[in-house]
């Protein structure tokens, strides 16, 4: 008997989850149904109304996704001034904080496990900043997220100090990160040392590609961020849901949204083909 027959493959599932904004200036229902026809399980959502091309109100949204057949992975909070999390004391967000906490509230009403926060805009002054102000503005939030079952997850962002801190002190069981690959890759001090020193606060995950110099949102294997490193590091600490965070640049902008989403589909299977494990029987 030769040695590949002594090989079997271990079979490991994936749920595919995309972000429910992926570049094309279309109405949220018919993203909703691409997303679908493409061979998705699952939408993050922003969780935020839609002004353009029409109107939907955001209580809407779960209705919309759930009635074409698709789970919901998390929503995102808009942005909305993350620098005032900082710069202002607890009392001063006071307004700031309630609103996070609604949106807390909200996942609990609409059975969605998680809600993904940033942790700073990009233009933050370190200046200006002071760790209290945000460790106090967080605790609010990791309260909340236990009083309502619901996941918050701290995305990396360009300061990520600011994520570590937040992780560090707060030890909740509800409160842990959401892993931004590109995010993550971009940065010197990144290149997957925080998934291998916080895998197990995973709550949430990004993941698309770049040169590793913009936040360019392309597809897996388009850029040269070392995805199955990344998948071996997913396997590691038993995770199964690839989400996608992508937005469609110029030259996918002259083709059809489902011919994007359709390459997006399928752009992880040579990355797992890559990282599937084979063990002797």
């Amino acid at each position: 008997m030769s040695l590949e027959s002594n090989l079997i493959k271990q079979t490991y599932e994936w749920t595919y989850s995309v972000f429910s904004w992926f570049g094309y200036f279309m109405p949220f229902e018919a993203r909703i149904q691409a997303i679908k026809q493409a061979g998705f399980d699952a939408v993050m959502i922003s969780w935020e109304d839609e002004i353009a091309p029409d109107l939907y109100r955001k209580e809407d949204f779960p209705d919309y996704v759930r009635n074409h057949g698709l789970d919901i992975t998390n929503f995102h909070a808009p942005y909305i001034g993350y620098n005032a999390i900082w710069e202002k004391t607890i009392a001063e967000n006071a307004d700031y904080v309630s609103t996070f906490i609604d949106m807390i509230a909200d996942c609990a009403r609409f059975d969605v496990p998680a809600i993904v926060v940033h942790t700073n805009d990009l233009d933050l002054d370190n200046d200006a900043l002071c760790l209290d102000n945000g460790y106090a503005f967080f605790s609010e939030l990791a309260e909340a997220g236990e009083r309502y079952g619901v996941d918050i997850a701290v995305e990396n962002v360009s300061r990520t100090y600011l994520l570590r801190y937040v992780l560090d002190r707060i030890q909740t069981p509800h409160l842990g990160m959401c892993y931004d690959v590109s995010h993550d890759y971009m940065l010197n001090c990144g290149r997957g040392k925080l998934l291998r020193e916080y895998g197990d606060r995973l709550k949430a995950l990004h993941l698309s590609d770049n040169d590793l110099n913009l936040d360019r949102h392309m597809i897996p294997g388009e850029g040269i961020v070392p995805e199955a490193d990344v998948i071996r590091q997913l396997k590691a600490i038993d995770w199964h849901v690839l989400s996608f965070e992508v937005i469609a640049s110029g030259k996918w902008r002259d083709k059809k949204p489902m011919e994007f989403l359709t390459a997006l589909r399928a752009s992880m299977a040579p990355i797992l083909l890559e990282t599937d494990v084979k063990i002797h029987v």
